[in-house]
C-alpha cells in the first residue's frame, strides 16, 4: 500500500481502521468487554503509551497470575515500573514483534492468506 490512503472498494470512502485514535470516543462495545479481563487467561498489550484512560488501567484488570505479554517500542506505564513475575516484554518495532510471534505460533501460512485477502479487497481486486 505504500503512502496511499486506502478506500473502499464499493463507495470510495476512506477506509478507517478499527482502531481509537486518541481524542475519539470509545466504541460502545468497548463496555461489553471490559467484563472480561478479570476471567483472562492472557493479556496482550500492543503499541500503546498506556497514558490515557480508560486503557492506562487495563493492564491492571487482570488477575496477578496472568500473563501479560507487552510488545511496544519502549516499557511504559506499569510494566515499566511495576512488572510482574508472569510480564513479557518484547520491545522494538511492533510489526516485527507481531511477526515473531506468528511465526512462533505457527500462523505465518495464515496471515500471509489474510493479508493477501485483505489487501486484495483494499485494491478492489475481490469484487
Amino acid at each position: 500500500m505504500g503512502d496511499r490512503v486506502p478506500s473502499c472498494a464499493v463507495c470510495t470512502g476512506v477506509v478507517k481502521p478499527d482502531v481509537v485514535f486518541f481524542g475519539e470516543a470509545l466504541p460502545q462495545r468497548f463496555l461489553l468487554h471490559v467484563v472480561d479481563f478479570p476471567t483472562a487467561d492472557l493479556l496482550l498489550i500492543l503499541g500503546t503509551s498506556l497514558q490515557v484512560e480508560p486503557f492506562a488501567s487495563l493492564s491492571e484488570a487482570v488477575r496477578s497470575s496472568v500473563p501479560r505479554v507487552f510488545m511496544n517500542q519502549e516499557a511504559v506505564g506499569p510494566l515499566s515500573w511495576r512488572p510482574r513475575s508472569r510480564d513479557v516484554l518484547q520491545l522494538g518495532d511492533l510489526v516485527d514483534s507481531v511477526e515473531r510471534l506468528v511465526e512462533l505460533l505457527g500462523w505465518s501460512e495464515e496471515l500471509k492468506d489474510l493479508v493477501q485477502r485483505e489487501t486484495g479487497k483494499l485494491s478492489g481486486q475481490d469484487r
